[in-house]
């Protein structure tokens, strides 16, 4: 039903993948509509697009849409709402969610004492974090894991009332629209 006529390749998909043709504002647009159409609760489709925001803080990137759905299907959320939440994580925000992941999860290694510090120097380059990421990975990555998963279960909370409150107002004005024709 959504499948383009002529399918995007090569650059051009990188290039919708950072600004899509269509607009940044007319995309939100269609994710209102995805959103509103869907025929669940209010609170399943909040619990959704919570559980897809909050997944965003893992650094695991291929499986967000996994993770996702498997979290959706145990806490009986709404699956396509939690597809949509993991949009929540794309390249303008990943650096900051990732980030308070990682000094969250150091904070934490170091609060018990373990070895959680990858020693990242003030200024790094993309060479040297992958110097850094080869030499010792585990350092880097399991605080950043942990912190990542630990911010996921406090930003949830948030992401669900403010979800529900915007899906909840969204469905009354459509039911009110279409009582008034």
């Amino acid at each position: 039903m959504f499948v383009r006529k002529k399918p995007v390749r090569g650059l051009r998909l990188l290039k919708e993948f950072f600004y899509p043709d269509m607009g940044y504002v007319r995309t939100l647009r269609y994710l209102y509509h995805r959103i509103i159409r869907l025929s669940d609760k209010s609170h399943k489709i909040a619990a959704g697009l919570a559980i897809g925001a909050a997944i965003s803080f893992s650094p695991l990137i291929g499986t967000h849409f996994i993770q996702a759905f498997g979290l959706a299907y145990f806490f009986r959320a709404n699956y396509l709402a939690a597809m949509i939440g993991t949009f929540w994580g794309n390249p303008w925000t990943f650096p900051f969610l990732w980030l308070s992941g990682y000094q969250v999860g150091q904070h934490l290694f170091s609060f018990f004492g373990l070895n959680g510090d990858a020693a990242l120097p003030d200024s790094l380059t993309m060479s040297e974090l992958f110097d850094i990421v080869t030499a010792q990975p585990m350092s880097l990555f399991l605080p950043w894991m942990l912190g990542g998963y630990i911010c996921a279960a406090l930003f949830w909370p948030l992401a669900f009332v403010v979800s529900y409150v915007l899906v909840r107002a969204a469905k009354i004005a459509r039911q009110k629209k279409f009582k008034a024709n």
